[in-house]
């Protein structure tokens, strides 16, 4: 592997300085008669900073704070500007000069694979198609901000991919290793887990420790750990926020038994593992080798007025078809079939209301976007799950080893930046 290893202290020292200039602008302003607001309130032409002579105007700042606040439901005020913002920033200057790494590598995102991970965003938090747009709007962001960060995100990974992954070697014996562990982990716990990493390869321990520390706060305070994670995280295997199912074969060997001790739905502090902070949500335990939900069929309505005789129907339901007769007379137009969707790309929240659920069962209220509805499971359909092939693990312990690589690169970019602030 020709890339070297080691730390980039010009980078730290500018990101200390850089915070330092930033705050001591937004303590000048409030005692100058010049510019007594903060930097969120300044014109939005102005031009905040640099990097690599490429322009960020208070109007990216502005929208990037909205479409983040929304997202992770943390207020924008005194707090979010000294706490939040230093790393919204400081995690734009990143996406900025990998953008600016894309284009000299002439690395092109199809716009379809934005499309479908942005309809994926939508449908998770549960709008139809088109109205994630709208609400964004109408909380003053536009889609495209989001947009951006996917096609960067996409194209880094694909950048990384394109030059290292024929650097990265992958002994048989590790594939044999994971695999034999796997095989003896049946009958033993999994975890659906929901983290937010920030490595401390490459920085100041120290560093990290207080950006994990204020995360967790936030997390503590209401914000959304998803979308925090999202934007905050380093990649772990591959992913942020949402890991999915992971057998105790891929956790991190230190944090390991916190993670068992963890109750379902409860946040961790954070958590030192071999290469970085943790915070983990459990959403979900099971056994390895159990059958799993692979494909639900699903109504939804929801009841023009409820009083005591939509109630008395209701608990005469029995089945889908029953509830569609009801939902013409006593539903809004928007009920319906939701018919068969996979359980995996379903959101968490549905996802656990669905696995408590048996066939032909009413759910409480559950928000879809902005609205609540009711649902009935019509069919469950389950599967056994089978231990991953030699080949899915040798790609598992590739992305792993390029996760390494593409902070390595990050840093050496990041070392050779030149990033003016101008206010």
């Amino acid at each position: 592997m020709n890339l070297i290893k080691k730390i980039f202290n010009k980078f730290f020292l500018l990101k200390f300085f850089f915070t330092i200039i930033v705050f001591t602008k937004l303590v000048l302003a409030n005692n100058t008669n010049e510019t007594n607001v903060s930097i969120l309130e300044r014109l939005p032409t102005s031009i905040f900073a640099t990097v690599n002579n490429d322009p960020i105007s208070i109007y990216d700042l502005i929208q990037r704070s909205n479409l983040f606040s929304i997202s992770a439901k943390i207020p924008i005020n005194e707090e979010f500007e000294t706490k939040i913002l230093p790393d919204l920033i400081s995690g734009y200057i990143d996406q900025m000069i990998q953008m600016q790494e894309l284009t000299k590598e002439n690395v092109l995102v199809n716009d379809k694979q934005v499309e479908d991970i942005v309809s994926k965003i939508e449908q998770d938090n549960g709008f139809k198609k088109g109205e994630f747009k709208n609400f964004l709007k109408e909380n003053k962001t536009e889609i495209s901000i989001l947009e951006k960060q996917v096609y960067v995100s996409i194209g880094w990974k694909q950048l990384v991919a394109n030059k290292y992954r024929n650097q990265v070697m992958i002994q048989d014996s590790e594939i044999d290793t994971i695999h034999n562990k796997l095989k003896s982990n049946i009958g033993k716990e999994e975890f659906f887990i929901e983290q937010i990493f920030i490595s401390f390869e490459n920085k100041n321990e120290n560093e990290v420790l207080n950006k994990i520390n204020n995360l967790y706060k936030q997390i503590l305070g209401g914000g959304d750990f998803v979308s925090i994670a999202t934007q905050f995280s380093d990649k772990f295997g591959g992913k942020t926020g949402n890991m999915g199912w992971m057998p105790e074969v891929d956790l991190d060997s230190k944090i390991l038994n916190e993670i068992k001790k963890l109750e379902i739905n409860k946040t961790s502090k954070p958590l030192k593992g071999e290469n970085g902070y943790f915070i983990i949500r459990v959403l979900s335990k099971r056994t390895i080798g159990e059958e799993i939900i692979s494909q639900v069929s699903l109504f939804r309505f929801k009841l023009i007025e409820t009083n005591e005789e939509t109630n008395s129907l209701i608990n005469k339901i029995k089945n889908c078809n029953e509830l569609k007769n009801f939902s013409k007379k006593y539903a809004t137009e928007d009920s319906g079939s939701l018919g068969n969707v996979n359980y995996a790309e379903l959101s968490n929240n549905l996802k656990a209301t669905i696995k408590k659920m048996e066939k032909n069962q009413i759910s409480p209220p559950l928000k879809f976007g902005s609205e609540e509805f009711q649902i009935m499971t019509c069919d469950i359909k389950k599967i056994k799950p089978i231990i991953p092939s030699k080949f899915k693990i040798r790609d598992l312990l590739t992305n792993k080893k390029l996760d390494t690589i593409a902070r390595q690169y990050m840093s050496e970019l990041r070392s050779k930046a030149v990033i003016d602030i101008r206010i």
